[in-house]
């Protein structure tokens, strides 16, 4: 087995249908990337009867006029439990790549090193994979780990009963204060860039990710003040309808007043404030944006297997209402119709974004995920030195 090059279209169709099909190994992630100064480079492991074992899109970096370094999003396209695969990939690589004067590669592989619940319960622990790499001569980094969550389902009713309170609850607010989700149009690009950070950025991923394998879709939540208000005059109305009657109840002497009466009452005083608050909200609201107005937004790309929650954002005077959490369910809703089952939201946090992410109740996934792969040795552990001394 060797290494050969691959042109486009043969590596387009070869990522397409692979297992780890992502889309950072991808003819459209490529493009990108050489928009913002890499060159790309689409390799594969081959046999004598030209079948196609494994492949890796390379983005390029010259380091100086003669020598060059490599990065490999996501890792390689191949099984990286099957030891004896990964092990001869890497080494025909190295043969390849040190022909045309490369230093090193890094590689992110998507490994599942550890898997937990939204509970952070160990579920299954593939922490061995990291000496299998460095058997082989990668330089494992540590303290490079990264999580991120991922729901799995194929039914609307069961995804939304496993979700946790806190986000039932918000998504169900949002509703009420009647806030609509729409699919974003070429028209509405703009708007989209407007609720979201580095617009630049975002903008050339819209222009390169078009296409049914890998396509970037931006869904855009609207507050509409007039739903606002009539949702909660209807609402208000039932409960003080509700209110009347307790108070009856509390009124009639001969009816025992139990705890649980008094209860009521008090829960029922209370959300007749509430919605009394509400419908001055969103009277105030009204007067400044009586045609209503887009306050978040949140861009994903599909690939016909998965959706990868990419960017989201939000008008800051309208981050108290939680409307991602509305956005979120929205995408996932329409794509389950559409037959996906794996919706991965993205990295977090621990720190910030874990608690906003956790109420989707999906696995976590850790990836330890960045290794070194020397191609010239000596000059790796100059280039190495040299970085430590400009620290």
């Amino acid at each position: 087995m060797h290494i050969t090059e691959l042109t486009e279209l043969q590596f387009m169709n070869y990522s397409n249908i692979h297992t780890n099909k992502n889309y950072k190994q991808s003819v459209e992630y490529a493009n990108f990337e050489e928009s913002r100064g890499y060159n790309k480079r689409y390799l594969a492991l081959i046999d004598e009867q030209n079948n196609v074992h494994a492949a890796t899109l390379i983005l390029e970096k010259n380091l100086n006029n003669k020598f060059k370094y490599g990065f490999v999003p996501n890792g390689y396209l191949l099984n990286y439990f099957n030891s004896g695969l990964l092990e001869i990939f890497t080494k025909e690589l190295k043969i390849y790549l040190r022909k045309l004067n490369y230093i090193y590669i890094n590689i992110t592989p998507q490994i599942n090193y550890q898997i937990y619940n939204s509970n952070f319960i160990l579920l299954e622990n593939n922490s061995g994979i990291i000496n299998e790499f460095k058997k082989i001569g990668y330089e494992y980094k540590p303290n490079t780990s990264k999580h991120k969550m991922v729901i799995k389902n194929n039914e609307i009713n069961s995804t939304f009963a496993n979700f946790k309170r806190s986000l039932k609850r918000n998504i169900n607010d949002c509703l009420k204060k009647g806030i609509t989700v729409s699919k974003g149009t070429p028209n509405d690009i703009e708007t989209f860039l407007d609720l979201i950070k580095d617009k630049d950025y975002y903008r050339k991923m819209i222009e390169y990710f078009n296409n049914e394998d890998n396509n970037f879709e931006f869904y855009i939540a609207r507050l509409n003040p007039e739903n606002y208000i009539n949702n909660y005059r209807y609402l208000l109305k039932k409960e003080q309808l509700n209110n009347d009657i307790l108070n009856k109840e509390l009124k009639d002497t001969s009816k025992k007043k139990t705890d649980n009466l008094i209860d009521k009452k008090i829960i029922s005083d209370r959300l007749l404030t509430k919605y009394n608050k509400e419908i001055i909200n969103g009277t105030n609201i009204y007067k400044e944006y009586p045609n209503g107005i887009p306050i978040s937004a949140v861009g994903i790309i599909a690939n016909n297997k998965d959706v990868t929650f990419i960017v989201e954002g939000y008008k800051e005077e309208f981050k108290y209402i939680r409307s991602i959490c509305l956005v979120k369910w929205e995408i996932i809703k329409k794509h389950l119709t559409n037959n996906y089952q794996t919706f991965d939201l993205g990295d977090i946090s621990i720190k910030n974004t874990y608690t906003t992410k956790s109420g989707f109740n999906g696995n976590i996934i850790e990836y330890q995920n960045t290794f070194d792969l020397p191609i010239n040795e000596m000059l790796y552990k100059l280039n190495n030195f040299t970085k430590k001394q400009l620290k």
